[in-house]
Formats: structure tokens, sequence, C-alpha cells
């Protein structure tokens, strides 16, 4: 068998395999078609839609009796889950839907440590005159942290898999250590097949 032969066969099936892919665009809101145990993308918009629009309907982030803007931080998703998701694809989009939410009202701080260094590099370059601008204005301190935690509780019995899974979110005053406000966004799931979640 010649090496043309070969080749010639080992493009024809990369053209088989490739004729037999889908590639389709959905709404970010549809089910998910390839399923199992653990949240879907819809969990996740409907999570963060719901934690913004509880913790706005609370009240807790209100502006004070002079205007004076209440400030927070997200601090954390803790996963003592049973599913492998990217928690950040959690704390962006709620981050993300917070400020659609409250806009100006309130002061979402970024308190990441990518955040801190750049804020230092720029601090640094000012004081040695590189850029212009001051230093004379202090990093916002916090009156609040957003955090939260996902559980879940799974039970199997042959093919069959059973996943209920709860995502808790807790703003607490910084000050006082009181619990300001929480909410629960529960979902519950039953598969035979044996998928893994990213």
């Amino acid at each position: 068998m010649s090496i043309r032969t070969v080749t010639l066969g080992l493009f024809g099936l990369f053209l088989a395999a490739c004729g037999g892919t889908r590639d389709t665009r959905v709404n970010a809101d549809a089910p998910d078609t390839v399923t199992g145990t653990g949240l879907q993308s819809q969990d996740i918009r409907t999570m963060a839609m719901d934690m913004a629009a509880k913790i706005k309907a609370s009240g807790v982030l209100a502006p004070g009796k002079e205007g004076e803007r209440a400030s927070f931080f997200i601090y954390e998703l803790k996963n003592d889950s049973s599913d492998t998701i990217d928690r950040e694809i959690i704390l962006t989009k709620l981050r993300t839907n917070l400020f659609e939410a409250f806009g100006r009202q309130v002061k979402i701080l970024d308190r990441s440590p990518s955040a801190g260094d750049l804020a230092d590099a720029e601090r640094r370059m000012k004081e040695r005159g590189q850029v212009s601008g001051t230093v004379d204005r202090k990093i916002a301190g916090s009156d609040f942290v957003l955090k939260g935690t996902m559980k879940s509780r799974d039970r199997q019995a042959g093919k069959l898999k059973s996943s209920y899974i709860l995502v808790t979110f807790e703003l607490t005053d910084l000050m006082t250590q009181e619990l300001a406000w929480t909410g629960d966004y529960e979902m519950k799931t039953e598969s035979e097949k044996s998928v893994i979640n990213r």
C-alpha cells in the first residue's frame, strides 16, 4: 500500500468526521441538550438575575440619609458540591447583574489580586511623575461583603443519579458582622447518563 493511498484514506476519514459535525447557535436561556446532574447555563443566568433582584428589593444597599452610597465587594463562592463548575462564571455573571440592577446607586468594589496590583502600579507611576494625576485618592473601604456557598446532596441507584444543589449567598455588614441579607437558589436533577459538566 502506497503512502499516497494511506494519505487519501486518512483524508477521507477526516472529511467524513467533519461532515457529521453539528454547530448550532442557541438562546442562552434555552435548556441544555447536553445534560447531567450539575448546574446548567439557564440556572446560572436565572440565579444571577434572581439574587440581584432580591438584594435590591431588600433595601439593605439603599443610599444613606445624606445620599451616601453603600459599598460592597464579592469575596468568593465556596464549592462544596459534586459539581465541577467554574465558580468564576457564576460570580462574574452575578456582579454584572448587580451592576445593571443598581447602576451608580452603590459602589461595587473590585478586590481581586489583579486589581490591587494594577492600582499599586498606577500609584507608583504617578508618584514618579511618569503619568499625570495625584496619589491623594484613597482606596474605597467596603461596608459589606457578598459571599456564597454551593452544596449538593447526591444519590445513586444503579444508573440513575439524583442531585440536589443549593447555592446560598450572604451579604454581611463588615462593621458589625451582622448578616444583612441572605438568599438561596436551588435545583434538583436526575440523570441516567454519565456526564461531566464543566
